[in-house]
């Protein structure tokens, strides 16, 4: 989709050169490992929020795309990413600004993933991952939709913090069927990390108060 090569200072090396991080990033700084993740709803009408995991001691991976139902690479690969996720003890959870009738019409392929609508782009936002006063099409060639948030990876522990993050600014990791090897490693293994940490937390209080 992306036809200009821009590197985030914040994930790869980069030659000492005269460009400024704002440039980098497209003037975004959105939020990153180590930062604290907002709580959101993820579904009005229901009373659905990210804290109801949260309480549970659950850890949530969190997928941003644009539009996604018209993307069938992106469904195949985030299918496979969510049984790897629930297989090392996440929960995967989807955020789209596609429109939900794009949903309903894509039900059976997409009715396995627990996908949510960010119409408005309001939770992107919040992860700084999308600024109506900065559309990323007056960055990119090849992105003409000025509502289109960046892509992004992120595994939220029960206690809200992020262990893990990536942000797409290249638009190119749901362009296939599978994530990036190195990207999707880091991404089970903070996964697996979390989910034995707590699983350890529980048994150690259960004994205590035993």
């Amino acid at each position: 989709m992306a036809s200009q090569s821009f590197i985030p200072a914040t994930q790869t090396a980069l030659p000492i050169q005269a460009v400024s991080t704002k440039t980098y990033n497209y003037g975004y700084y959105p939020l990153l490992k180590g930062d604290i993740a907002p709580v959101f709803q993820l579904h009005k009408e229901a009373f659905v929020s990210t804290q109801h995991f949260l309480n549970l001691q659950q850890l949530l991976v969190i997928a941003f795309h644009g539009n996604l139902y018209k993307n069938e690479k992106a469904v195949a690969q985030l299918k496979n990413q969510q049984l790897q996720v629930q297989q090392a003890g996440g929960n995967l959870i989807v955020l789209s600004n596609g429109p939900a009738g794009g949903f309903r019409k894509n039900i059976s392929q997409l009715s396995n993933l627990n996908i949510f609508t960010d119409a408005d782009n309001g939770i992107a936002e919040l992860f700084g991952l999308y600024d109506f006063a900065n559309p990323l099409s007056n960055w990119l060639s090849g992105v003409d939709d000025s509502s289109v948030p960046l892509p992004a990876l992120y595994v939220i522990a029960p206690d809200r913090q992020i262990t893990f993050s990536y942000i797409d600014y290249h638009f190119d990791f749901f362009k296939q069927a599978s994530l990036p090897k190195e990207v999707l490693e880091n991404l089970l293994t903070a996964v697996a990390n979390i989910e034995r940490a707590y699983t350890y937390a529980n048994i150690r209080l259960k004994k205590l108060v035993s």
